[in-house]
């Protein structure tokens, strides 16, 4: 079982990008949460200002941003009243993206959204943990290996679906399948991932 930490960063990747932490990634940021526990916060806003938050949601208007995060953390389109009142108060600049992630998946805690959040998260934590080999870790990049990853997460969709991602035999099978067919550099860097960097201590 993942830790505290793990399970809280895996959310933050699940929910804004809908794939599991690369393991450069995980590693950074909850070594941040292990410096200041009171991070998570100032974490989300920060995932909400990369360059592959920039990327994955260019050209979306705030409505398709509030549904692709819906169907990242739910694997649902958002109801139409959350919809209009979450894409509203980004329209006017009440809020940013940072506040419907934490404010949406608070929310569902508890109810049938959350354990598909859940779900989510902890099967994300076993596709990391899973990176157990240097040309594993390798693999993890580029568009085509991401979107393994991203379909991997998307298979969880209720609790049986949730169950059968954590199966570590049935994640080598994705990673296989994205270390086998997701090759070439990205143009974009990960989330987290970089070199020679220190954790903020926020």
């Amino acid at each position: 079982m993942a830790d505290t930490n793990t399970i809280a960063v895996q959310k933050l990747y699940v929910a804004y990008f809908g794939r599991p932490a690369d393991t450069g990634g995980l590693q950074y940021w909850t070594n941040a949460l292990a410096n200041n526990p009171n991070a998570l916060a100032e974490m989300s806003r920060q995932f909400g200002l990369s360059q592959e938050y920039r990327v994955k949601y260019a050209g979306m208007d705030n409505r398709a941003i509030v549904n692709e995060v819906y169907d990242n953390l739910f694997g649902r389109a958002a109801e139409e009243g959350g919809l209009n009142y979450w894409s509203d108060l980004m329209n006017r600049g009440v809020i940013t993206i940072d506040a419907v992630v934490n404010d949406v998946s608070r929310a569902a805690a508890g109810n049938s959204d959350g354990v598909v959040f859940a779900g989510k998260a902890n099967a994300a934590a076993v596709f990391t943990q899973r990176l157990d080999l240097p040309s594993e870790v390798a693999a993890y990049a580029g568009p085509a290996a991401i979107q393994v990853a991203v379909d991997f997460v998307d298979t969880v969709r209720n609790l049986q679906s949730a169950a059968a991602a954590q199966d570590p035999g049935y994640v080598d099978s994705w990673i296989s399948r994205m270390v086998s067919g997701g090759t070439g550099m990205e143009d974009v860097t990960l989330v987290g991932s970089p070199t020679g960097v220190e954790p903020p201590l926020f």
